[in-house]
């Protein structure tokens, strides 16, 4: 296939965009070819960034003096910044230079699908073909049969996104379950179902992935998903038993709740090329901010682990908290969770906080004398205030 602008875009947060670079290489390596390209990854809403240049048009260039931070009322706190890496990566590795990488790129999340949509389309009528690039197969996600989905929020609102915008491009999916978050026999009917066509990953392609990985990302942000995907591809055992953890920070707090994950290495040795279209994931709705993707989620259809857990985001000048713990920890170790979001608040780290309306019911009766000003955002969503 010939191009002449490509865009690879990694549809969730974390390392992602790095893994941009596995699926330029495969396919270049196939046979594919364009004049220009570009790396790409989504910017979570839950943060506060600098060092970025607005490119006019919605997207952002992110340079390797970039920075991010967690923000709350008490403090700023600088944390790592892989997107930052990989555009110093870009500028500098030789191993990339036959791609024609132009750069590395944003999107932000703020304006949900239908922010995204218009970005997608502003670049299929500029000629970029959109690669969105998945490893691990949490975009197949199907509902409460796969119980312990880690991270469906980025994925499905770029899935959403893509689809509304009709923009021409191609889902590149690797690593199947290696971020412990669906079982193989899930993977495998998702990908039946959609028609997916498997190709095999060219084992010089996967030593080039890691060698950049070990040089670049690992010394700044280690993830999981990437050294799995490359034990599992290189792995001679059918199935690799692991132990995956949902996590929940807050303040001092910091909480694990374990699981077993299956991985079935021959998923691992392939790569996929998939009609995003037909992708049926039933958190790929129609959102204007990651609160509308809340209520349409995790209220509307089902609370499950996602980016939004205990995680702060703005509205006008007012900091809000999902103090909505993952529904994979027990429920003592929610309550403890709900108790220090509370207590935050009362002490002003944040102005509101969300709640589920049985998680609010189950522990007001402790905080009715300090709290007021509830709110509802819709069936099973209460926003508390600090009373005044």
């Amino acid at each position: 296939m010939r191009l002449e602008k490509v865009l690879f875009l990694g549809t969730g947060g974390g390392n992602d965009i790095f893994s941009t670079v596995l699926a330029a290489k495969a396919l270049w390596r196939m046979g594919w070819r364009w004049e220009e390209c570009m790396l790409a990854g989504v910017l979570s809403p839950f943060h506060h960034y600098e060092g970025m240049e607005d490119s006019g048009d919605g997207i952002l260039v992110a340079r390797p003096e970039a920075r991010r931070y967690v923000c709350r009322n008490d403090k700023t706190t600088r944390i790592g910044f892989i997107d930052a890496v990989v555009s110093k990566m870009g500028f500098e590795e030789e191993a990339l230079a036959e791609l024609n990488v132009l750069g590395v790129c944003q999107f932000s999340l703020q304006e949900g699908s239908i922010g995204l949509a218009k970005n997608f389309k502003s670049l299929a009528e500029d000629g970029a073909f959109i690669v969105l690039v998945d490893v691990g197969g949490d975009i197949f996600y199907r509902g409460k049969k796969d119980p312990h989905v880690l991270s469906p929020m980025f994925d499905s609102i770029v899935l959403r996104a893509f689809v509304d915008s009709a923009a021409p491009g191609i889902l590149f999916e690797a690593g199947p379950g290696t971020d412990g978050e669906m079982e193989p026999e899930a993977l495998e009917e998702a990908l039946t179902d959609v028609q997916a066509v498997s190709y095999e990953l060219d084992p010089e392609v996967v030593d080039e992935w890691e060698k950049l990985y070990e040089k670049w990302i690992a010394p700044v942000r280690t993830g999981r998903t990437v050294p799995t995907t490359i034990q599992a591809y290189r792995s001679e055992e059918e199935i690799l038993k692991l132990t995956y953890r949902a996590r929940a920070h807050i303040g001092d707090t910091k909480l694990y709740h374990r699981f077993e994950q299956r991985i079935k290495t021959s998923l691992c040795k392939k790569f996929f090329l998939v009609d995003p279209r037909k992708i049926v994931n039933p958190f790929a709705v129609d959102c204007d901010s990651p609160l509308d993707w809340f209520l349409g989620t995790q209220v509307e259809q089902h609370p499950t682990n996602c980016e939004a857990n205990l995680e702060y985001f703005r509205i006008g000048d007012r900091l809000f908290q999902f103090l909505t713990p993952s529904p994979l920890f027990p429920e003592e170790a929610r309550n403890k969770l709900i108790d220090q979001g509370l207590e935050d608040l009362e002490a002003g780290v944040c102005d509101v906080v969300l709640m589920f309306h049985d998680d609010w019911w189950n522990t007001s009766a402790w905080y009715v004398g300090a709290l007021t000003s509830i709110n509802f955002f819709g069936v099973g969503l209460v926003a508390i205030e600090k009373r005044r």
